[in-house]
């Protein structure tokens, strides 16, 4: 992949932005890859999963599929860069969305520094697979083996990822890690670092290798994930394993509405996608693992930031009243959960949320981090500017932790 000048036709981001042009951190964005690309991209492998998809696309748009499903065709990216294609033209459409020399055109169009890439469609379906396998109502027409057939996918597209880090450094891809047992987990980690990966992506609706996170049978993860300065990020996905039953959402109020690419776009869902980040980020916390690991990374996107505030607030709380003085074991902790927050742990925000108000009442001003979401639909269409408002009349330098120093951390030089 070769190296790009910046473009001299630059978007023209809000002025209190302006002084960070060419070093932002995005934390959030996509490869978005048209399911016609998944076969030349990834493999034949994701070929019963680009078919299950064309069916399904097929009946909720009233249509009946004729001919193979495989004559799908790839959407090419070829969309002009500018300031309106940038942010309004989404999915396959937007520029930047497929090729990956031009995103690298795209991230000098806005000023970006490097982005955070998280999977799109073909992995996250393949993971919903994987997540979903027990339920045949979910992709009915892949049968046979379908957790080995998931995990076959996943480790295509991990591939994918692995040949991306190797050509360039400013597009970071998080590979999805998945495994059965702690040791699984730690030999796949070992093998996408030892590859060139610098990210990866856990789902925290599931325990990693069937443990609490906090389980010090995990402590070599955690240590080689560290020593390696690899970023552990989560995101929202569709696979649903935090809740023992999806019952709460059988309601007519949630029924109707649209399923988006990660996830259901129900009032049910989108008020609850935060809980499963936060169990898990709290389990790390209060079980020690920030304590035994400070140099650990752990990032989230896509979950909204609204609730980092309250859980660092509360569990400052019950580490000094857990349950009762009489009562209390050693927690291990040499610091507040609070400071931990702080120090390893960086969020996404939505570009509708109010961060400047999550800082006002909650500090933290080290955790929030500018993501994009590009070029999917939830990142808005004008997320430098609803980010730049939502911090009206906050110091440069906390704009510049913002859009500047706090990614950093999930994207290390």
């Amino acid at each position: 992949m070769p190296d790009h000048a910046p473009l001299e036709n630059r978007y023209q981001v809000p002025e209190v932005v302006a002084p960070f042009v060419g070093e932002i951190n995005d934390i959030d964005g996509h490869e978005a890859l048209s399911i016609g690309a998944w076969v030349d991209e990834f493999g034949s492998v994701l070929a019963p999963l680009r078919d299950a998809c064309v069916k399904i696309n097929a009946h909720h748009r009233g249509k009946e599929v004729t001919g193979d499903p495989s004559d799908v065709a790839p959407t090419i990216d070829d969309a002009p860069i500018n300031a309106h294609n940038v942010w309004h033209l989404k999915d396959a459409e937007a520029p930047g969305s497929t090729d990956m020399d031009r995103r690298l055109d795209v991230l000098d169009f806005v000023g970006v520094r490097r982005q955070l890439m998280f999977p799109g469609g073909g992995p996250v379906f393949a993971h919903a697979l994987l997540s979903k396998s027990d339920d045949p109502a979910i992709f009915p027409s892949i049968t046979g083996d379908r957790r080995r057939i998931a995990t076959e996918m996943i480790d295509a597209c991990n591939q994918w990822s692995v040949r991306l880090a190797q050509r360039q450094d400013r597009i970071r891809p998080a590979a999805i890690l998945i495994g059965d047992t702690p040791d699984e987990v730690y030999d796949r980690l070992h093998a996408l670092i030892k590859g060139g990966i610098r990210q990866v992506m856990i789902a925290p609706d599931t325990p990693p290798g069937g443990v609490s996170p906090a389980n010090p049978v995990l402590d070599r993860v955690w240590a080689l994930a560290a020593d390696a300065d690899c970023a552990i990020v989560a995101h929202i996905a569709v696979s649903e394993a935090f809740p023992k039953t999806l019952v709460w959402r059988d309601a007519p109020a949630f029924k109707g509405w649209m399923l988006g690419a990660e996830f259901s776009l129900d009032p049910w869902t989108l008020s609850n996608i935060h809980l499963a980040v936060q169990n898990y980020l709290m389990t790390m916390v209060m079980g020690g693992v920030f304590e035994r690991h400070p140099r650990l990374r752990f990032g989230s996107a896509e979950f909204t930031g609204h609730w980092i505030g309250p859980l660092a607030d509360n569990m400052d709380r019950w580490a000094v009243n857990t349950p009762f003085v009489a009562s209390r074991g050693d927690l291990g902790l040499k610091l507040k959960p609070s400071e931990y927050v702080r120090r390893n742990v960086r969020v996404a925000s939505f570009d509708f949320e109010p961060v400047g108000q999550y800082i006002d009442h909650f500090g933290l001003e080290e955790v929030y981090c500018f993501a994009s979401d590009f070029p999917h639909h939830e990142g808005g269409k004008d997320p430098m500017g609803k980010f730049a408002k939502s911090l009206e009349g906050k110091s440069s330098e906390l704009l510049r932790k913002f859009f500047v120093t706090n990614g950093s951390w999930l994207l290390p030089d």
